[in-house]
């Protein structure tokens, strides 16, 4: 069963992350499919940088990391390779206030991940109970954009990629190889139910792929929503392209292109606000 979550969720489901991102994701549960290979046996969480824990400095500044393709409920597994859950980001927030922390650093590296779980901790982010930067040195990028939008302030390093905002169902027509191998999908589906077998068979049908595009442009639509609700963005800055540096300077992504030390002189600015 986890297998088949998998596949919904991957194939069928909406996302806010870059396509590149995604079709590693893609690679890696195909290559589990085609080997047999048991998620929990595997050896590729060697391969991946492991998000560090949540820190609080003497300042009482926490840091909390926010590192790859982030989802909600994840596996211990999946965050083995380097995804992180959207649980565990609210824990180190929750946790940094239980603790007394003043203001929190959002230290990202991420290319952003399900549309499932991000509003509501964008939100939990926006709600200055802990005053919030984001800063990143590598990617802030579709949900972890979403993510840092509403905080206090944006710092990247020049060579950093920042944006991505978009939302995509990575749909694949399957219908030619169905018919390779002798198939026709014939669902019988109650009278009306015209979206109930959506894209069983491999297609899709007018009336379905309208419904997904409304089901994208509404995720869409709150996506940029909750970034003009804090941050001037122009509308050519949310095409789905990813910006570095200066580029995301002027497009307002960002505040300030720096390091962690700049991120933290910004934390420590609006502490007073």
């Amino acid at each position: 069963m986890k297998f088949l979550h998998l596949a919904e969720h991957i194939y069928h489901r909406p996302w806010f992350i870059t396509p590149e991102s995604h079709a590693s994701i893609r690679m890696v549960f195909e290559r589990a499919l085609t080997t047999d290979l048991r998620l929990e046996d595997s050896p590729l969480a060697d391969l991946f940088p492991q998000r560090k824990s949540l820190v609080i400095d003497s300042d009482g500044i926490a840091t909390i990391h926010i590192l790859g393709p982030l989802g909600k409920g994840l596996s211990k597994i999946e965050q083995s390779c380097g995804a992180t859950s959207f649980e565990s980001i609210r824990a180190d927030y929750e946790h940094a206030l239980t603790a007394g922390a003043v203001g929190c650093i959002l230290h990202i590296d991420s290319p952003g991940g399900t549309v499932t779980g991000t509003p509501e901790i964008a939100d939990l982010l926006a709600s200055d109970r802990l005053p919030c930067v984001a800063y990143t040195e590598d990617m802030i990028a579709s949900a972890a954009y979403y993510l840092a939008a509403g905080t206090r302030g944006i710092v990247a390093t020049q060579s950093a990629s920042v944006g991505s905002i978009g939302v995509y169902i990575p749909w694949m027509d399957t219908s030619a190889q169905y018919e390779r191998e002798g198939l026709r999908p014939d669902p019988i589906v109650n009278t009306g139910g015209d979206l109930k077998a959506l894209g069983f068979g491999g297609s899709l049908t007018a009336a379905q792929r309208t419904h997904l595009q409304e089901s994208v442009d509404a995720s869409f639509g709150e996506f940029t929503a909750h970034i003009l609700a804090h941050r001037m963005v122009p509308a050519s800055a949310m095409r789905g392209q990813v910006l570095s540096g200066s580029g995301a300077l002027a497009a307002n992504l960002i505040d300030a292109i720096g390091d962690m030390a700049t991120a933290r002189a910004l934390l420590v600015s609006t502490l007073s606000r």
